[in-house]
């Protein structure tokens, strides 16, 4: 099963998605549908390995939800090793669900495969509680903090209709990176980037 990522525009990504059943995730088709979501990730985040290290002059993804790709089912996948060079630590969580948000925010660049060349600024809870089943229909609780809680409230809102760009304080003012200049913007502070891209045409919505 070959994955596509949709285009920024797609209606697809503002639509809440399905959640499964344990009898669902039994069957077959379902199972390898899941293998192409962990495929995708696994590769993508990868791809960049040179003399066994990743390299990092493009951007790649640490998790993907079911309809980034045209998938419209309560389905991630994450991998919570961010940050960790030659690491990885996958999770598949189905119809995953906030149980718990802290006060206390972070806030850090933040982009996604369905906008290639959009990036911004957001704020999330620095530490969240997350209740799911895994691929195997077992319940499973995660309490996650810094980058793997933002990641995890990133594909979660993906699985709602919300999307990055609903968390920017200006998204008239959301940041305008080129692939080729990737690596530049990682090591530039947002506030002195200076190419911006105006996101305020589609339809931002209200998120909690």
């Amino acid at each position: 099963m070959t994955l596509i990522p949709l285009d920024q525009h797609d209606p697809r990504l503002r639509q809440v998605c399905a959640p499964l059943t344990r009898g669902q995730l039994r069957d077959r088709e379902q199972q390898l549908e899941i293998e192409a979501l962990l495929d995708f990730v696994n590769v993508t985040a990868s791809e960049e390995i040179v003399g066994g290290r990743r390299g990092r002059a493009h951007p790649h993804t640490m998790g993907l939800a079911g309809n980034q790709v045209g998938i419209m089912k309560q389905i991630c996948v994450v991998d919570l090793a961010i940050g960790q060079r030659n690491h990885t630590n996958f999770y598949v969580l189905i119809n995953p669900r906030l149980v718990w948000q802290s006060k206390s925010l972070i806030e850090k660049p933040e982009g996604c495969i369905n906008f290639k060349t959009t990036w911004g600024v957001t704020r999330r809870s620095r530490s969240v509680r997350v209740q799911a089943l895994d691929r195997s229909g077992n319940e499973l609780e995660l309490k996650l903090t810094g980058w793997s809680a933002a990641l995890v409230q990133h594909e979660i809102d993906h699985l709602g209709g919300h999307l990055f760009i609903d968390r920017l304080g200006d998204p008239t003012k959301a940041h305008f990176v080129p692939l080729d200049q990737y690596s530049k913007y990682r090591h530039t502070k947002p506030s002195e980037w200076g190419q911006w891209v105006d996101v305020s045409d589609e339809v931002v919505r209200e998120v909690n």
